[in-house]
């Protein structure tokens, strides 16, 4: 099974990365189109290649209009090298390079671009990429190499400073929002998974080749006595107790579950019989968890027959917890501490 908490890319991010893609290659294009215009512009024998740049430019944004959201990463970043290029080219191509210096804080909106909305190491490549080209540039200009170092060490300062920057905060934000997205999966109390875990995590599976699924519901009996006697600390050293414990006895591609109060789940890819065994010794297992307390569980269950791991969807996975929590209220009704399980594995339809 998957982890839990994963670093995906949503497809609305991916739009939003191409509409952002789009409007940086349109505005580069425009600013080209200008200065081509300008004939103080552009040096004599570059034009025909300044324009078939824009021209390329162009077809670029109009592709990343329509396509861009479908774009791997390594394309969205060979666009951003090629705005590099349209960038430095501009300053080559111009006929007093020396002002034409200025262009090169035009490659801090693609380089912002890539360390926000490019994984690593793509923002490193378009950081080099930049000190490279800078330092080509600048070649073309500096009379000496004190004048080179400077003409070079200034915009690359400033450009990478500020892509790391934000490759920090990046980096910060990613690290708080793995863990607020733990903590809405996660009961603290326990340790275990909560019912947003439990989905996150069924839903996640997929290619296994087992058959059948089992749902195990369990309750603490007489919680609230427990509760009366001992007090609401005791109580909660009691569910702790129960979570450990589930932790320990179940394996991991099993889904330990606090549902909530003292009712617990385990879902696991087992069969019928197997589901029985489990039941049991989750029940025997419970009474030494719980032992200075005399506690016990009682235990309902069913178990589903797949096809396939895409059958296992959120409205099954909840009808099968309705189910199990009916079969946990006969096992109530018969006494505690015991398991009821369905009899036959029911089949998906």
């Amino acid at each position: 099974m998957t982890s839990v908490v994963e670093q995906v890319t949503s497809r609305p991010d991916c739009e939003r990365r191409a509409k952002w893609l789009t409007v940086m290659v349109l505005a580069g294009t425009f600013l080209a189109v200008v200065a081509a215009l300008d004939p103080t512009t552009v040096r004599p024998g570059w034009m025909a290649a300044f324009v078939a740049l824009i021209g390329g430019s162009a077809v670029i944004a109009g592709a990343s209009w329509r396509w861009g959201a479908a774009w791997s990463d390594r394309v969205v970043m060979a666009v951003v090298i090629v705005l590099d290029v349209l960038v430095l080219s501009s300053i080559v191509a111009n006929q007093d390079r020396v002002s034409a210096l200025l262009n090169l804080i035009l490659l801090l909106p693609p380089t912002l671009f890539a360390a926000v909305c490019l994984p690593a190491p793509l923002p490193r490549w378009q950081e080099g990429f930049v000190v490279v080209g800078a330092a080509g540039v600048a070649a073309t200009i500096a009379a000496n190499p004190v004048q080179w170092l400077t003409l070079t060490g200034l915009p690359v300062i400033a450009l990478v400073g500020a892509a790391e920057t934000v490759l920090a905060q990046r980096r910060h934000l990613d690290g708080a929002l793995a863990s607020f997205a733990q903590l809405s999966m996660t009961d603290p109390l326990t340790g275990l998974l909560n019912r947003r875990g439990m989905l996150a995590r069924l839903l996640g599976t997929t290619g296994t080749t087992n058959r059948y699924c089992a749902v195990l519901v369990l309750d603490i009996d007489h919680f609230k006595t427990i509760n009366d006697l001992y007090g609401h600390a005791v109580g909660d050293d009691v569910l702790r107790a129960v979570g450990q414990g589930l932790l320990r006895a179940t394996r991991s591609d099993d889904v330990a579950v606090r549902l909530g109060g003292e009712e617990f789940a385990v879902l696991a890819l087992n069969t019928p019989a197997e589901a029985r065994i489990l039941a049991e010794r989750l029940r025997v297992s419970a009474m030494q968890w719980m032992a200075p307390w005399s506690g016990t569980i009682s235990v309902g269950g069913v178990v589903v027959e797949l096809l396939n791991s895409d059958e296992l969807t959120a409205e099954l996975v909840n009808c099968l917890m309705e189910e199990a929590d009916r079969y946990l209220y006969q096992a109530k009704h018969a006494g505690r501490n015991r398991v009821v399980l369905a009899e036959h594995a029911s089949a998906v339809e």
